[in-house]
């Protein structure tokens, strides 16, 4: 039981590619490379922190896929961490 439960908490570590919008596959990749920098960039726990904002070079559609990614999951765990502050903060 505790395996499985490990094993729940790894999968969260990293966004699924099932996970993924619709598109080319450089557009996927960097969608999913990109929500990876957002978390490890808003802070989440599962992440090292990082200061990169910007993709690296690539083509157009990793790099749209990328920023979309990272403003999408950056923005996504701020909300949450708000949201704790808010429930679990001092009055």
């Amino acid at each position: 039981m505790t395996a499985i439960a490990g094993l729940g908490l790894l999968t969260a570590c990293t966004t699924p590619m099932f996970t993924m919008p619709p598109g080319p596959p450089d557009y996927r990749v960097g969608y999913h490379d990109g929500c990876d920098a957002g978390y490890a960039y808003a802070g989440s726990p599962f992440y090292e922190h990082s200061d990169i904002t910007q993709p690296p070079v690539s083509g157009d559609d990793y790099t749209a896929g990328w920023q979309e990614g990272f403003f999408k999951c950056n923005a996504g765990y701020q909300r949450i961490q708000r949201a704790l502050n808010v429930a679990f903060g001092p009055p």
